[in-house]
C-alpha cells in the first residue's frame, strides 16, 4: 500500500491547526496580559483561520501547478 506524502502532511497540518484552535479557546491570558473575552477568542480563531486557509490555497496552486508541468 503506497501512502501518499502530500496526504499524511495535509493530515498533520490539520491536527496541529485543530491543536492551536483548542488552545485559543482554552487559554484564559493571552501573551500581552490580555484577558480572553469570547469576542477576542472568535477574533483570534479569524486569524488563525485565515492563515491556514492562504497556506491552503497556497499548497493547492503550487499542486496544481506541478500537476500541470508534469502533464506536458
Amino acid at each position: 500500500m503506497k501512502i501518499n506524502k502530500w496526504k499524511v502532511f495535509q493530515v498533520i497540518q490539520f491536527v496541529l491547526f485543530l491543536t492551536v484552535s483548542i488552545f485559543l479557546f482554552l487559554r484564559k491570558v493571552d501573551g500581552s496580559g490580555a484577558e480572553n473575552t469570547t469576542e477576542v477568542k472568535w477574533i483570534s480563531f479569524a486569524i488563525w483561520l485565515g492563515f491556514y486557509l492562504f497556506l491552503l490555497a497556497l499548497e493547492y496552486g503550487i499542486r496544481f501547478l506541478v500537476t500541470i508541468k508534469k502533464r506536458r
